[in-house]
């Protein structure tokens, strides 16, 4: 029996019990097989292309199909403090300035930057998104089953970016689509 083995420049003595004489062996296989470079046989498929390229290309998860400007906008949407903040950064860029017809109009009728709006100046100050009111022929204050709410849980959340991700998916067939939500 053998009573030392060398294994890496160390000597280590081999243990007298077989089951553990075996377990010893296995061990020094698997630290062995470990040292040696990944083979690929010729029946193994070998990987897809996109794993091999160094950047991960869009399209392998419906959330990649959504721009990064719409998933910015959703993740405010979602209480996402990080978000949050660079949303109200982009409305602070996009205020209304001097040269707006609408903001000449209230300043020619005494409003200054800042104040509320009517007569004791305590009426809403921030602007109104006058965008979605007539969006996909819903009406003033209804909302779409995909719009995320600050009260939606983490399934919830996921659901409906899904769904945001669906409606910006590739058409490869350039044919007209109909909204489903």
């Amino acid at each position: 029996m053998l009573s030392h083995v060398i294994t890496g420049g160390q000597s280590m003595s081999a243990p007298s019990d077989p089951v553990a004489l075996m377990e010893f062996y296995m061990k020094k296989a698997a630290q062995e097989e470990r040292k040696r470079p990944p083979r690929q046989s010729k029946d193994e498929m070998p990987p897809p292309p996109c794993l091999i390229q160094g950047p991960p290309k869009k399209g392998h998860h419906m959330g990649d199909f959504i721009p990064q400007e719409e998933l910015e906008k959703f993740m405010a949407r979602c209480n996402d403090a990080a978000a949050q903040k660079a949303t109200k950064e982009a409305a602070e860029k996009a205020k209304i300035q001097a040269d707006n017809i609408g903001h000449k109009l209230l300043s020619k009728m005494g409003w200054r930057e800042g104040e509320g709006l009517g007569s004791e100046r305590s009426g809403r100050a921030d602007p109104i998104m006058a965008g979605d009111v007539k969006q996909d022929h819903l009406g003033v204050g209804a909302i779409q089953p995909g719009e995320v709410s600050s009260e939606d849980d983490i399934y919830e959340q996921y659901k409906k970016r899904m769904m945001l991700g669906y409606r910006h998916r590739p058409n490869p067939l350039n044919n007209p689509r109909k909204q489903y939500y």
